[in-house]
Parts: structure tokens; C-alpha cells; sequence
């Protein structure tokens, strides 16, 4: 994944790498919470130094890539590996992730929307840097309902419409509701 000038890459030790395109091909920095494998990793999509992971035993991370060495948050949303997280392009306080547990979540920011503050340049902040985010006080929605025990594989999302695949060649489409 990457943003302004950076590429991202995450190891099975657990480490974020963050790389500056114009330095060559050693990590600017290395981000590091424990020794559980990155499967997926998503820029957000109009403030690049936001960066969500998606890990092995089904945990999100939360990073400010500017001044954290640590997570600004750990989700705890799925019971097994989260096989691919994004932003949302055109509602970029969305959140999607997929796992082996079946379940397509949407983490929806925008809930937390009303408690950012305004940027210098006079934009908003996002809700994925307010300190409610660290209270882990986060709306989220299983969008294919409790039915679905196969895994979800991959997805995409277009203006809150959402295409998955997983096993068994099982296709799924749903439609967030978070307008």
C-alpha cells in the first residue's frame, strides 16, 4: 500500500515498515506491536499518513504513521485472520475488512465524526485521529449477517456497494447503509 512518497509493508513478524520512495530500499521506519502476522495493509484515502493493518489472529491496527510508534487503536473485531482491509474512497471515515471468520465488517468512523477538530488549512480532522478511537468507541456492522461461516476472501468497494468473494466460489454483494 502507500501514500505521499511512502510504500508500506508489513512482515509475518508483526512489523510496519514504512519506506520513503526517495531514499531507496531500507524502512524510513519500522512499526512494531508484537509478533503477530500483517496480512493486509491500507492507506487512507485523502490523508495518507493514516494506516490501518489487518493481522493474522483478526485484529486491526490503527496508525498515525506521522509521530506514532505505536497503534492509535486495536480492534478486536474477528475471531480468525482478516484476509484484506480498505478505506472507502469516496467516504473515507469507512472502513471494510474481510476474514476467514466470514464475516465483511464495516467499521464506520463516520460515528465518530462529530468529535474531530478542524486542520490549519481549515479541513476536517479525521474521525481515525480523534481520542475517541483509543477508547475503542467504534460503530460496526457485519454486512453479510451471522449466517455466513465460509471464508471471505477479497472484496471492493464503489460508493458504499460492496462485492466479495470467498470460498466454495461464493459471491456476495451488499449495500452499507451509513448515509
Amino acid at each position: 500500500s502507500s501514500g505521499i512518497n511512502a510504500e508500506y509493508g508489513g512482515t509475518s513478524a508483526g512489523q510496519l515498515h514504512n519506506y520513503d520512495t526517495r531514499q531507496g530500499e531500507t524502512p524510513a521506519a519500522t512499526m512494531s506491536s508484537d509478533l503477530v502476522s500483517i496480512l493486509s495493509i491500507a492507506v487512507h484515502t485523502t490523508q495518507p499518513s493514516i494506516v490501518a493493518n489487518a493481522r493474522s489472529d483478526g485484529s486491526l491496527l490503527i496508525w498515525d504513521m506521522r509521530s506514532s510508534a505505536f497503534p492509535l487503536a486495536t480492534f478486536a473485531g474477528h475471531a480468525s485472520a482478516i484476509w484484506e482491509v480498505q478505506f472507502e474512497k469516496e467516504r473515507s471515515d469507512n472502513l471494510y475488512t474481510c476474514s476467514e471468520d466470514g464475516q465483511l465488517l464495516l467499521w464506520n468512523g463516520a460515528a465518530l465524526s462529530g468529535v474531530g477538530g478542524v486542520l490549519g488549512g481549515g479541513g476536517k480532522v479525521s474521525p481515525w485521529l480523534t481520542p475517541e478511537i483509543s477508547h475503542q468507541k467504534m460503530d460496526v456492522f457485519n454486512l453479510l449477517g451471522s449466517d455466513n461461516k465460509l471464508s471471505i476472501n477479497s472484496f471492493d468497494v464503489l460508493r458504499g456497494r460492496v462485492i466479495c468473494g470467498g470460498e466454495r466460489q461464493t459471491l456476495f454483494c451488499s449495500e452499507s447503509s451509513d448515509e
